[in-house]
């Protein structure tokens, strides 16, 4: 289905749409042969987007699995994956009581969306199955909880965010390993822009936002910004860290270390300057090996020539990395029967065999424990697995900014910051009104 409409009327009564499913007009979760049938919105086939095509195989293993008990049924959705008009879509479904049994959203829209009072509150399960809560790694929940306890969502993954760097053009630069310090990174980035080179590739949105979070978050007192204050204050301007990075972040597209279309706002457009060698450097999570770096749309040999690093430090030995808990599984039905199924659908996606599956599909990594053994069977992406394992060691370790940032921080970013690096205003009135921007333009 193509348009939001659409899709409102495919799913304006969970009754209609599984009765048309199952012939069993009289009860909306229970199907013609007795099984409970629950909606999933992001369970659909995608040729191109590697977290909704394993979501979907998933969903039909636990049909198996299920037989005779629960089924998964697929809602095809235009906003399953990422994008800007998914919060929006579902508070329109929210707001008419008709959101799906099953879907995913990142940590912002759950900010958002718990406003709506829609979402189901998964604290009660897991504290009636402790076995199944302890599998989870620590702080797993933190950018998934509400205000007074509640989990909106069980994570999907629990990943370390790094930067990929080209090998060759490093050594070319004189440079045999990662620079360690951020002034080391810029020593560098002076050297490959002598050679004619782009040293760190943007796009004004996702690839910007992970280097400014970046330099926040390897200052004393950064984590604790992006883990608490992005949320709490009123003027992120007040913060001379934030202050020190955002300047530092601008000074790099002054200098011209960066892509001339750095201000696109599409991700791609940072990603193909890396993939065709123009670039020795862009930031993005492990997702980029499969997404990108593997196909055909990568230089040759490309991957065998890629490292993948943790930002460096403000100074020596205090490097860091961001570490995200991803999307989330949520659920907006209060049905006791599609809560079942709903409960045994997220045990089933957390499981280690599948989070296993999902981490060799998509290289994500998995949000729980998993036992040793069974992760080196898996041959799992080494360059994701070595920096979960290089993260463990680091100094800092931080959230992205729209984990615990308002809902509305990517699309105030994404308008404010070009004009901030062209000089149309100075930091001051930059942090003020991207404080003010992303608090008021979540809903």
């Amino acid at each position: 289905m193509s348009k939001p409409g659409t899709m409102i009327a495919a799913t304006a009564s969970a009754a209609a749409l599984l009765a048309a499913v199952t012939g069993c007009g009289s009860d909306p979760y229970t199907s013609a042969s007795g099984e409970v049938v629950i909606t999933c919105a992001t369970c659909q086939e995608s040729p191109t987007d590697p977290f909704l095509q394993y979501n979907y195989e998933a969903a039909q293993r636990f049909n198996e699995a299920f037989e005779g008990r629960y089924q998964v049924e697929t809602i095809e959705n235009p906003n399953a994956g990422s994008s800007d008009d998914r919060l929006q879509y579902y508070q329109r479904l929210a707001l008419a009581g008709d959101l799906p049994d099953v879907f995913q959203l990142n940590s912002a829209e759950i900010t958002a969306m718990q406003e709506t009072g829609r979402l189901h509150d998964f604290a009660p399960a897991l504290e009636d199955d402790e076995e199944w809560a302890a599998t989870f790694h620590d702080q797993a929940f933190d950018a998934l909880t509400g205000p007074d306890g509640q989990i909106w969502a069980i994570p999907q993954q629990r990943d370390a965010i790094g930067i990929y760097y080209n090998t060759a053009m490093l050594e070319v630069a004189g440079y045999d390993e990662f620079p360690s310090t951020w002034d080391e990174f810029e020593d560098l980035a002076e050297a490959l822009k002598r050679q004619g080179g782009i040293a760190i590739a943007m796009d004004g949105d996702w690839t910007t936002m992970l280097m400014w979070v970046n330099l926040i978050g390897t200052q004393p007192g950064g984590p604790e910004f992006l883990g608490e204050g992005i949320a709490t204050m009123d003027d992120w301007g007040e913060d001379p860290v934030v202050t020190r990075a955002t300047e530092r972040l601008r000074d790099w597209h002054e200098q011209s270390y960066v892509n001339a279309d750095a201000f696109s706002g599409d991700p791609q457009n940072a990603f193909a300057p890396y993939l065709t060698e123009e670039a020795a450097m862009v930031a993005n999570g492990p997702w980029f090996v499969s997404t990108n770096l593997t196909t055909d749309a990568a230089a040759p040999d490309l991957y065998e020539h890629t490292g993948y690093a943790p930002a460096p430090g403000w100074t020596e030995g205090d490097r860091g990395t961001v570490i995200v808990s991803g999307a989330g599984w949520v659920s907006g039905t209060t049905d006791e029967r599609g809560l079942e199924a709903v409960d045994a659908f997220v045990k089933f996606m957390s499981s280690e065999e599948e989070v296993l599956t999902q981490a060799a599909a998509t290289g994500a990594n998995p949000p729980v424990r998993v036992d040793p053994a069974a992760t080196e069977a898996a041959d799992l992406e080494p360059l994701a697995t070595g920096l979960v394992t290089e993260a463990a060691d680091l100094t800092y370790r931080y959230p992205h900014a729209r984990v615990h940032g308002p809902a509305g921080f990517s699309t105030a970013w994404k308008n404010l910051w070009p004009a901030y690096v062209q000089g149309e205003m100075d930091t001051d009135e930059f942090l003020q009104r991207l404080t003010d921007d992303a608090a008021s333009s979540g809903m």
